[in-house]
């Protein structure tokens, strides 16, 4: 992940909640700091871009300017905060104190990727690369059966196919966007097919990420899903 060195230097916390960028467009928030934010979103603005944010601090959207510092196409980008008044600098301080303390132990542990594909062959070779890059990898063949581990285990990322029988990606992304504890849980989808009224679809139900299964490799995965996790 890559930020300014100043903003490196300053405390930060993992964020993982969706921002609203411009009013308009939504992406994930993934580290703060009190001088910026790293988000992922599809559509990355150049470098130098001042752009309106909307990020979900507390019970109120925490507005502010910022400037795309860096951007790398399908990873993210690195925002610096701009014309801060001194009550949002004071805001963000006292969310990243009451917050860092908290993250700590979580970040510690193993990272856990639910593989959610009716495709054994595709589940074992990505989860054979998942492991090897220190995450620990669960797989479910149809959305059910995904509900069924979500409900017993702790799932940090979720890779989803859409197209399963019994129930869909589709139909599973709006069910765990409607569930309070699974609203801001990082879902990546990954289907073949690719059409742009397809990709619309799965990131208005709630998808975080939308890969495409014949371009993206094990690598590839690994290291998208890395970003989420400051690896």
């Amino acid at each position: 992940m890559v930020m300014g060195i100043e903003q490196r230097k300053q405390k930060r916390v993992i964020l993982r909640r969706h921002v609203l960028i411009n009013n308009l467009i939504k992406a994930m928030g993934l580290d703060l700091s009190e001088g910026g934010i790293y988000i992922h979103t599809g559509r990355n603005f150049p470098q130098g871009s001042n752009i309106s944010l909307s990020i979900p601090l507390g019970n109120m959207p925490f507005n502010v300017k910022g400037r795309v510092q860096h951007a790398q196409s399908g990873v993210g980008m690195g925002i610096m905060f701009v014309d801060l008044t001194d009550g949002q600098k004071q805001t963000l301080r006292e969310f990243i104190d009451a917050n860092a303390a908290d993250s700590s132990p979580e970040e510690s542990r193993k990272k856990v990727v639910l593989i959610v594909d009716d495709n054994a062959v595709n589940r074992r070779m990505y989860r054979s690369k998942l492991v090897l890059d220190g995450f620990g990898v669960l797989e479910a063949d149809d959305g059910l059966a995904a509900l069924e581990v979500l409900n017993k285990e702790k799932v940090d990322l979720l890779v989803l196919d859409l197209y399963m029988q019994k129930l869909d990606g589709f139909k599973m992304l709006s069910i765990l966007r409607q569930k309070p504890e699974w609203q801001d849980l990082p879902v990546l989808v990954f289907s073949a097919r690719s059409s742009p009224d397809e990709i619309e679809k799965a990131m208005n139900a709630g998808a975080t990420e939308f890969l495409i299964k014949m371009t993206t490799s094990p690598v590839k995965l690994s290291e998208h899903i890395k970003v989420y996790f400051n690896k």
